[in-house]
């Protein structure tokens, strides 16, 4: 026996043995649940013990969608996450070319404002708000949600956008009563910028290494990532992760949701990638086909079937025609492989469970498990639909932290009360994987999993809970984030529970978060992390 922990307070996920005090782990693979007395007497001269000190531990978490790569990426540019006004975000780019020294003509990049969060006006920076950190740096500055950015002069005449710059199909440049560009890009437009992100194999591979010390500090052990748009060319991705495998340095098992932009580009990347080894296979594989398919909320870009009530006219934008949509949808289906589609609008879910339901009629085949990722703006026929066409529902409770408070400004106090209705779909038998939408949102599980019991965001807000009766308990919420992600990988005979026959990945608690206040849920820590039967993090006293 290679490592055994006892004298703790396992809760394993599994309805057989939900509870136990030790584990055993051989070779990678989960050998024994049970008691102290049972664990313990299989030990060897060779067996690491960890006496777990009453701590609890519960299997290795599972952030069903996140972005790895462009986290890791943005860890090396500009934090904009928290900025409380336009001023700042300037002061930010301002000191970080002044910090590093970045030589004039050298692009910068930012990521993570939210004019909802600006004190006093909630208006979106321009050109000219960025002009005032540089006029020499060419600047583009993402908003969380990463659907709009804002770019600085520099930027814009780098790539020669002017006002006879034609629109872009699925995305808005924002233009002034001139026609010039604000600096504002939306949606598809703000692929214009996209060559000043272009990464090879070998800078993606260091991109990844920096960030895995995060993840296993977190206690995540596998992700279903978005990674494919976020670098290109995505050979040079699926390479990269494929060398990390092999040179044993992969410290997180990654479902790679494979993502391009149209539907002639899904067709050549579904012949193109080639098969996984059954070797490489359990650290990293080919996941669904991920469809980004509208905008965000609070960009006001999701697709919405009436108009936004703060912005008459409006209903978002969608990506595809809904011709093009069908088409993709189609293929991907007719291949065996599950589609896992960005729809946070209400319209955008209706095309998904159309399309959905006319391929599973037309074309029945065993057990592809399509999906939805985000699943925010709902009615109750949607919701019910889920149930009906066997949808999977990609869950990110952390959304409720920065939702909340403008959700019925934007879609009315009816549709917002049958929205994030994550309980809803729990009982309905619907699969909720959790995710953050890291670095949408903090990487951070342990806020996910508070807002989705509390139903508040991370300052107590508001003092009942965004539509209560949605709330899920903590058992729920830690299943979703590791059994349910694996059932949804068709992994659910691999991970996401401490049960024999699965890989040894675990996690030990700083805190009991079954037992805690609420509100102490997100000050808990991870003792330890146990990826591949291996400890990979462990915290310092």
């Amino acid at each position: 026996m290679d490592l055994i922990l006892h004298n703790g307070n396992l809760h394993t996920m599994d309805k057989d043995k939900p509870t136990a005090q030790a584990i055993a782990m051989e070779c990678g693979i989960i050998t024994a649940v049970g008691s102290d007395a049972e664990i313990l007497a299989l030990k060897t001269d060779k067996t690491e013990l960890v006496d777990l000190g009453g701590k609890t531990v519960i299997p290795g978490l599972n952030d069903s969608h996140l972005h790895l790569l462009f986290y890791a990426i943005e860890l090396g540019r500009v934090g904009l996450h928290g900025v409380k006004s336009i001023d700042e975000m300037i002061e930010r780019f301002r000191d970080f070319i002044i910090k590093n020294n970045v030589p004039e003509g050298t692009p910068v990049l930012g990521w993570g404002w939210n004019q909802n969060f600006f004190e006093g006006s909630n208006e979106n920076p321009s050109r000219y708000d960025l002009d005032k950190a540089s006029s020499v740096h060419p600047i583009y500055a993402a908003r969380a949600c990463g659907h709009i950015g804002c770019a600085n002069s520099a930027m814009i005449n780098h790539f020669s956008i002017d006002k006879n710059t034609p629109e872009v199909p699925g995305g808005e440049i924002v233009r002034d009563e001139y026609g010039e560009p604000t600096g504002i890009f939306s949606e598809n437009a703000r692929q214009i910028f996209r060559s000043s992100q272009i990464f090879n194999k070998d800078e993606i591979k260091a991109h990844i290494l920096r960030a895995l010390p995060h993840y296993a500090k977190l206690g995540i052990t596998s992700v279903h990532s978005d990674d494919f748009g976020d670098a290109t060319p995505y050979e040079a991705v699926y390479e990269a992760y494929i060398e990390l495998v092999k040179e044993k340095k992969l410290t997180v098992r990654v479902n790679e949701k494979c993502r391009v932009l149209g539907l002639e580009n899904y067709r050549k990347m579904l012949n193109a990638l080639p098969h996984v080894d059954d070797e490489i296979a359990p650290y990293f594989k080919l996941g669904p086909v991920k469809i980004m398919a509208d905008g965000s909320l609070g960009g006001r870009t999701a697709y919405m079937k009436e108009d936004y009530h703060d912005d008459p006219g409006n209903r978002g934008i969608p990506i595809y025609s809904r011709e093009e949509f069908d088409a993709i949808v189609e293929l991907v289906h007719s291949l065996g492989r599950q589609v896992a589609v960005h729809a946070i609008g209400d319209e955008t879910m209706q095309w998904c469970m159309d399309a959905i339901k006319k391929v599973r009629a037309e074309n029945p085949k065993d057990d592809i498990r399509h999906a939805i990722v985000h699943c925010q703006i709902t009615d109750e026929a949607l919701l019910k639909e889920f149930k009906e066409h066997d949808v999977t529902a990609y869950i990110q409770p952390i959304f409720i932290h920065s939702d909340w408070s403008t959700v019925a400004s934007r879609v009315g106090e009816a549709k917002a009360a049958t929205s994030y209705a994550f309980k809803t779909l729990k009982d309905m038998g619907v699969a909720i994987p959790f995710g953050t939408d890291s670095p949408v949102e903090p990487l951070d599980p342990f806020a996910n999993i508070y807002c989705a019991v509390s139903r508040k965001d991370l300052s107590g807000k508001p003092e009942t809970g965004f539509n209560p009766n949605e709330a899920l308990s903590v058992e729920e919420a830690v299943y979703a984030y590791t059994a349910d992600g694996a059932y949804t990988s068709y992994e659910e005979d691999k991970k996401g529970k401490l049960k024999v026959g699965m890989f040894a990945d675990a996690v030990v608690l700083t805190k009991d978060i079954f037992t805690i206040a609420q509100q102490d849920i997100p000050k808990t820590e991870v003792e330890m992390t146990i990826f591949d039967g291996k400890l990979i993090y462990r915290l310092e006293s």
